[in-house]
């Protein structure tokens, strides 16, 4: 009887715990930060839009410069983190001759408050972008682009694997499978992956009714092609490696481009290279993207 009760104590100490990490993770703070393009003297006008599954986003479209209808870059933040983080890079591709559409996954920033799920739900986040854009007048429509960063970069790739409406992505510090980024949060803590991570990867598949294994960019990469694919990884980035940047660029097909920043952290590649970054980017975007 001890051994029984002691068995069902150890159990529901990790089930607890389990749900805690799941809930909080998927639960993110609101990151504070707010940076209109207005700060960059860039003239905008405010967007919403609903996904498929009725759930309310926000974000900024910002017109490119120039005549006519043009290609249009949608960018992606992070896990925990809102539009405001790329509104400079977004100005730079507004000047760049790009429409930028900016907007806050679910459950984050401005957009309805809901549980992130890493990846999977957020994909119809990005068609709901998409389909956004594409009724706009004043873009051409059968040129889009995705840039995202971190779980943004991640849901790109993903997106695109499923949709011909993405010409071409930038994928900065994506990781390359969920359940490997499951054991990276465990080996940064005192709970071993060992006991911890089955039972999460249970639990997060029963609340979003998904496989994890669904969510692997590594496996799905391959299917961008004939779209292009830009891939930007941290040389000291430790919650994403570089290692995972190299092994999307093996998976991917061409036309592919891959760019490691040396000494880079998690998100030190875009101010650490400051404005070759926007270069870089918008060079990958003039040779992939149509432009009229």
């Amino acid at each position: 009887m001890i051994i029984f009760r002691a068995i069902l104590y150890i159990v529901l100490i990790i089930v607890s715990l389990d749900i805690f990490i799941l809930y909080m993770n998927s639960h993110p703070q609101r990151y504070s930060l707010y940076i209109p393009p207005s700060e960059f003297g860039i003239t905008y006008e405010e967007a919403q839009f609903d996904t498929s599954d009725g759930i309310r986003l926000k974000g900024w479209f910002i017109k490119g410069n120039g005549k006519g209808g043009l290609p249009t870059v949608i960018v992606c933040h992070g896990l925990g983190a809102n539009r405001s983080d790329f509104t400079e890079l977004a100005a730079g591709l507004s000047r760049g001759g790009y429409n930028v559409l900016l907007f806050d996954f679910r459950g984050h920033g401005d957009s309805q408050r809901v549980a992130s799920s890493f990846g999977y739900l957020e994909q119809k986040d990005i068609l709901g972008a998409i389909r956004y854009v594409k009724e706009r007048k004043d873009v051409d429509a059968e040129w889009i682009a995705v840039y995202g960063f971190s779980m943004g970069g991640a849901v790109a790739v993903l997106t695109a694997a499923e949709t011909s409406d993405i010409k071409a992505v930038i994928a900065d510090s994506s990781f390359t499978a969920l359940k490997e980024q499951g054991e990276r949060l465990f080996k940064g803590s005192f709970l071993p992956s060992s006991i911890f991570l089955k039972p999460m990867v249970w639990m997060y598949e029963l609340y979003f009714r998904v496989d994890a294994d669904e969510i692997e960019p590594i496996n799905k990469i391959h299917r961008l092609s004939p779209a292009a694919i830009m891939i930007i990884g941290g040389g000291e980035d430790e919650q994403m490696p570089s290692s995972d940047a190299m092994r999307l660029f093996a998976a991917a097909r061409e036309p592919k481009e891959l760019w490691l920043v040396p000494g880079a952290v998690h998100g030190g590649t875009v101010y650490m290279t400051g404005d070759e970054y926007r270069k870089r980017v918008l060079r990958f975007l003039d040779t992939h993207l149509k432009r009229k």
